[in-house]
């Protein structure tokens, strides 16, 4: 990610933008296999400008690793993203089918730093065996898995599973999120544009 393309996005955010960010937006592009686009996106890693600009947005500390299987979900906020995916502070039990490589159930152990966060998720250690990412039966914390953060007259919406939301927090939860997720943008969207 090229340094102007934060200032961007911050000001489209301030301006009364909807930004929805997954994955690791700059770590890639930081890292850019080894082929920078300039001398700025060496590789930093959690200290990479474009990953550390993401989370200033969304309104939390990224930390990469160690990334735990998410065995467990909860609501934490009533909001309209949250609406039909279970009561708050009920924590609800992930399906993992038996020997099953839990790459897909993997999220990234962010703090809280300003934003909302609507969904968390407990991590279990999971250990990487070089073919696939195994539960180790230990927990490792309670993290973020959907946050909100108001920036300027916009909004940021965030999560943290990098390779399988709909894994991390359940199909039928997902599928839920999603709908309430379009229709919310889309009452963003209305709001703003009658101003």
């Amino acid at each position: 990610m090229r340094p102007a393309w934060g200032d961007l996005l911050q000001q489209y955010v301030e301006a009364g933008g909807t930004l929805i960010v997954e994955d690791v937006p700059g770590w890639s592009t930081d890292l850019s296999g080894g082929s920078s686009l300039s001398e700025w996106e060496a590789p930093t890693g959690d200290r990479a400008p474009g990953t550390l600009r993401f989370a200033q947005l969304s309104g939390i500390v990224f930390t990469y690793h160690h990334r735990g299987a998410v065995r467990r979900v909860r609501v934490v906020a009533e909001h309209p993203l949250t609406a039909g995916i279970g009561a708050p502070g009920e924590w609800v039990e992930i399906a993992y089918a038996a020997d099953e490589n839990n790459y897909s159930h993997l999220a990234y152990p962010v703090k809280a730093s300003g934003c909302t966060v609507l969904v968390e998720g407990e991590h279990e250690t999971c250990r990487y065996d070089g073919i696939s990412y195994k539960r180790a039966g230990t927990v490792s914390g309670t993290h973020p898995l959907i946050t909100v953060n108001p920036v300027g007259k916009g909004t940021v919406i965030r999560q943290y599973a990098p390779n399988s939301l709909p894994a991390t927090m359940g199909r039928d939860r997902y599928e839920i999120f999603a709908a309430n997720l379009a229709q919310y943008v889309r009452k963003l969207y209305n709001e703003r544009a009658g101003q």
